[in-house]
């Protein structure tokens, strides 16, 4: 295997698209393949609805104003409690209308709160386990933290200190959709 592929093995469901690359965001290599397609087809001709988690206002309004600026629907929730029931709202508002369906969420890892990011992501996947969550957070993905989120399901792993991230949340959501 060429040394600049993969070789952790956490690539194929932790990784970024850099320069229109999927690069592992643990060893940085390259990993083959396609980004997966997690959003159904008929969402395919509309916004998405997102909900972005997190506890710092000024991250959730960069978020929500890079998405919104592509068509976008963004809910915010400051902690995971508002998460939860912004999923269930849209669940249940779903059932008369599909459109009304949550698509995507984007949740920071260390929140206050009686729930934190990885109870969040629990809560979340347990509500709707087909929902993709990308996690964006500033902590440093460890070989325990990617397991940890893979158990737990979540779709991606990004770096809330990326020096574009607009950029990199557009490409990302672009990749799995």
């Amino acid at each position: 295997m060429p040394e600049d592929l993969c070789q952790c093995g956490f690539g194929e469901e932790y990784f970024t698209i850099e320069n229109d690359q999927s690069i592992c965001t643990v060893c940085e290599g390259l990993v083959a393949g396609h980004p997966s397609v997690v959003f159904d087809e008929a969402a395919d001709d509309r916004g998405k609805r997102i909900i972005v988690v997190d506890d710092q206002p000024f991250f959730r309004k960069r978020i929500r104003d890079t998405f919104t600026g592509e068509g976008h629907e963004v809910l915010e929730a400051g902690e995971g409690i508002e998460a939860v029931r912004h999923l269930s709202e849209s669940l249940a508002a779903s059932v008369a209308d599909p459109s009304r369906r949550v698509n995507l969420v984007v949740l920071d890892l260390t929140m206050p709160g009686l729930i934190d990011g990885f109870q969040t992501l629990g809560v979340l996947k347990a509500m709707d386990s087909s929902l993709p969550v990308v996690i964006l957070t500033s902590s440093p993905p460890t070989k325990e933290l990617l397991q940890k989120l893979g158990e737990l399901k979540a779709k991606k792993y990004l770096n809330k200190g990326s020096k574009d991230l607009e950029g990199l949340l557009l490409r990302n959501l672009e990749a799995i959709t």
